[in-house]
């Protein structure tokens, strides 16, 4: 069934287009947690030389921040390309927060 705001009365009519950031393909979602891990983990790997407590607890303090800024303060309409983007890199950046706090404490448990 095609979702009311996509509906057209007239008969023939093309489907609207959706707007961006309106829709999101599970396959994207994929794709943005493959490549927020890949960076989260090289940051770990990179300040190997961190306590992992301390690097777990950046890593949640990231992933604070993060949800601080996307709940907190008025972002651009998340159907809007800007809107979009903002939220894209909010998603990333907390992404990566959970890899910089799991990360270690999977160490931790291993040792």
């Amino acid at each position: 069934m095609i979702p009311q705001e996509d509906r057209d009365e007239t008969p023939g009519a093309p489907r609207k287009s959706p707007q961006m950031g309106a829709t999101r393909v599970p396959l994207h979602l994929v794709f943005q947690a493959f490549v927020g891990a890949i960076i989260g983990i090289g940051i770990v790997s990179l300040l190997s030389e961190v306590a992992p407590a301390q690097l777990a607890l950046a890593g949640v303090l990231v992933t604070i921040v993060a949800w601080i800024i996307e709940h907190g303060f008025n972002l651009p309409a998340p159907n809007s390309k800007q809107g979009a983007r903002v939220r894209l890199i909010l998603r990333m950046v907390s992404l990566i927060g959970f890899t910089l706090a799991v990360s270690p404490l999977l160490a931790m448990l291993e040792a």
